[in-house]
C-alpha cells in the first residue's frame, strides 16, 4: 500500500502500521518508564545522607508528544528534585545527582522487563543520563534521557502545570 494511493479515510491506519512503533512496544517501553519513575519516587539515597525527593516527572520527546516513528523515538524524562536550591546548585550536583541516579536504574534493572534491554550508550549530554530500551528482536528502540531538574517556580505551581510535555504529576499510578 502506497501512501500516495491511500484515500484519506485509510490515512489513520496507514500511520498505524506502516510509520508507528508497534504497540507492544510502545506499551511495554511505556510500562518500564513508568515503574522507573516510581522506583526514582521511592529511592531512599545514600546511607547517611537525605536522598532528594521527586517533585515532578514531565514526559517529553516523540513518545511523549505521540509523535514516535518505527524504528526509533526518543523520550525524556524530567525529573524536578527538592536537592537543588539554584540553577548554580544544579550544576554544581548534576554529576552526583546523575551517577546516583544510574545506580538506581542498573540496580531497577536487576529485574528486567520481560521484551526489553536496556544499554547505556557513550553519555554526550552533560545534564542528562542516556539509554536505550530495545525491543528483543530489535526491530524498535527508544533512547531515553533522565534529566535531573531544579523546581524554579516552586512546587505548588508544577501540581497544576504542564511544562513542556505530558505533566506524568507526583502520584504513584504512573501513567502516560
Amino acid at each position: 500500500m502506497d501512501l500516495y494511493r491511500t484515500p484519506a479515510s485509510e490515512l489513520d491506519r496507514f500511520v498505524a502500521t506502516r510509520l508507528q512503533p508497534r504497540k507492544e512496544f510502545t506499551e511495554t517501553a511505556r510500562r518500564a518508564l513508568g515503574a522507573l519513575a516510581a522506583a526514582l519516587r521511592e529511592r531512599r539515597g545514600r546511607p547517611g545522607a537525605a536522598a532528594p525527593r521527586v517533585l515532578k516527572i514531565v514526559k517529553g520527546g516523540s513518545s511523549g508528544r505521540g509523535t514516535a516513528l518505527k524504528g526509533g523515538c526518543d523520550s525524556e524524562l524530567v525529573i524536578f528534585l527538592d536537592c537543588f536550591k539554584s540553577y548554580m546548585d544544579q550544576r554544581a550536583r548534576r554529576a552526583e545527582i546523575l551517577s546516583e541516579m544510574r545506580a538506581l536504574l542498573e540496580s531497577w534493572w536487576q529485574n528486567p522487563v520481560p521484551g526489553l534491554s536496556l544499554k547505556f550508550p557513550e553519555q554526550s549530554v552533560p545534564g542528562a543520563l542516556q539509554f536505550r530500551l530495545t525491543s528483543i528482536d530489535l526491530e524498535d528502540w527508544m533512547d531515553v534521557s533522565l534529566v535531573p531538574a531544579f523546581d524554579v517556580l516552586g512546587e505548588g505551581f508544577l501540581d497544576c502545570s504542564r511544562v513542556g510535555g505530558r505533566s506524568l504529576g507526583t502520584t504513584q499510578d504512573f501513567q502516560f
